[in-house]
């Protein structure tokens, strides 16, 4: 009786695992993935003494499905001091990693990696008014959640327009879609 009992059992699990929808794991998704990130920006030497030392910041990015951890990201930040604005608008391509964490559903785990790309740079103020694309590059890391929600902070060093570059520390909270 038992071994018949058990034997039903096996059968009525094994039917149902033949019926269950279950995700394709080896299906790649091409749909890119969207994070949405805001927070302040904190600039250095020149670019502090011209537009202040806290700006708003915010950026998106676009995560590229067939380059796993690669994003395009476009972001925005302003500050001003005394009649003088300093704007930036990062255009870049970043690449980042995340160690091995089998508990990672659990703990979250942390991130890191670098970039690099265009600045669009805009500093006005009495006397000074130019715009300029400059290059630049990164440095990130961050700890994403085990929920849609990440931590990051960047330090950037970027070309100069009139003097003024946009290096500095940039500190943001986000969430993925």
């Amino acid at each position: 009786m038992k071994i018949s009992f058990a034997l039903t059992m096996a059968a009525v699990g094994a039917a149902g695992g033949l019926g269950a929808a279950q995700p394709a794991s080896a299906q790649l998704s091409l749909l890119p993935k969207v994070r949405a990130k805001v927070g302040v920006y904190q600039p250095v030497g020149d670019a502090k003494d011209f537009s202040g030392s806290t700006h708003l910041a915010g950026e998106v990015d676009l995560g590229l499905p067939l380059l796993s951890g690669s994003y395009l990201s476009l972001g925005y930040s302003k500050g001003s001091d005394s009649g003088r604005d300093l704007r930036v608008i990062p255009i870049t391509f970043s690449k980042v990693f995340s160690p091995p964490n089998p508990a990672q559903g659990l703990t979250g785990n942390v991130y890191f990696g670098l970039g690099a790309g265009a600045y669009l740079l805009r500093v006005s103020g009495p006397g000074v008014s130019e715009s300029k694309t400059v290059p630049g590059g990164f440095g990130v890391v961050g700890y994403q959640f085990p929920n849609p929600y990440f931590v990051e902070a960047k330090y950037r060093v970027t070309g100069s327009v009139q003097g003024v570059d946009a290096n500095g520390l940039t500190l943001m909270v986000g969430r993925n879609f």
